[in-house]
């Protein structure tokens, strides 16, 4: 089966959509206290904590990097060497190093609609380009997860890319076609729960 590494990894959602399609987690990094113990206990395992600690070379090899990274700011200021140096100083960096020197077959990545425009579009140039000097064919787009089966309006961007040297000819891919119906909070809501459960005032 393919394997895959989560970073930046909050409690695991990206990992649960992956498991649910057979992928393996060989490999997790969260640095927030509280979402690690959420993630030990979803998952029996403690994810390492800052991956800017972290040595590359403890990473086992894997197929797909997973990854929903902090939006940071990537400086103007003095000269630029490469796409290396337009990121050093960013988390964003981090993941372009493991790309670099693990040489994935694939990658996801997930952040907030707001970088579209973070720095007036310069996030986004040097964040594409970043990628692309590595190799890989991208593609990203604005998903909303309430059309997509979830009652929650929530707005990110995914980019997913596919190295280049895995193919020698063009890659194709498509985002998921929405879901014509939008499912109502309801429908998940537990009745008669025991142990915690929300106040009267809430419930009514």
């Amino acid at each position: 089966c393919l394997s895959f590494i989560d970073l930046f990894a909050g409690i695991g959602g990206i990992r649960v959509a992956f498991e649910a399609i057979g992928a393996k987690c060989i490999f997790s990094s969260e640095w927030d206290k509280y979402a690690r113990q959420t993630y030990e206990a979803n998952f029996k395992e403690a994810p390492y904590g800052d991956i800017t600690k972290i040595n590359i070379q403890d990473i086992p090899k894997f197929d797909i990097l997973c990854a929903g990274f902090p939006c940071q700011p990537f400086s103007s200021i003095g000269k630029r060497e490469g796409f290396q140096h337009q990121t050093q100083g960013t988390l964003f960096y981090e993941i372009v190093k493991i790309l670099d020197n693990k040489k994935p077959l694939a990658f996801l990545l997930e952040n907030v609609e707001g970088i579209v425009h973070h720095d007036r579009g310069q996030t986004l140039k040097v964040i594409l380009e970043s990628l692309d000097n590595l190799n890989y064919e991208i593609f990203y787009q604005v998903l909303d997860a309430a059309n997509y089966g979830v009652p929650q309006h929530r707005k990110r961007i995914y980019f997913v890319g596919f190295n280049r040297n895995y193919s020698n000819k063009k890659i194709e891919f498509n985002f998921p076609q929405e879901k014509k119906e939008k499912p109502n909070i309801g429908k998940f809501v537990e009745t008669h729960p025991e142990g915690y459960c929300i106040s009267k005032h809430l419930q009514k």
